[in-house]
């Protein structure tokens, strides 16, 4: 996944008018956590084998950033209101131009299908449009 491509504007000029959405701040959570799980490996490698002079407690203060960021990110996660499906639609357009998302729009397209569309309460009351 280059996320890099997704968060800079330069490379992805939506950024410079669209808000942050709820979708994104979960792929950057998860991309947190995926580092973190892959720098205490490197940690218990160390530990199994010093490489020079990089030592295991090296890696301490690094992860300890990194809990910190993926427990920020969790946070913004928890506080954002959500996507709306229209939201969510713009994004699979955006990612759907682009190789190696298209499992990712599938299963969002079929998320999106499954999630009934609310009607305004006049129009599920019969009191909207007159026909």
């Amino acid at each position: 996944m280059d996320i890099y491509r997704f968060f800079h504007p330069h490379y992805n000029p939506r950024l410079n008018h669209t808000a942050l959405r709820q979708q994104e701040l979960s792929e950057l959570e998860q991309a947190a956590a995926e580092l973190l799980k892959a720098l205490q490996r490197a940690q218990q490698r160390t530990k199994r084998r010093p490489v020079a002079r990089i030592l295991p407690e090296h890696f301490n203060d690094i992860l300890r950033a990194l809990r910190f960021t993926k427990d920020s990110l969790q946070l913004l996660c928890d506080v954002h209101p959500g996507d709306t499906p229209a939201e969510l639609l713009e994004l699979m357009r955006e990612r759907s131009e682009f190789t190696g998302w298209e499992t990712w729009t599938a299963l969002v397209k079929e998320q999106l299908e499954s999630v009934p569309v609310e009607q305004p309460a006049c129009l599920a009351s019969g009191r909207g449009v007159a026909s």
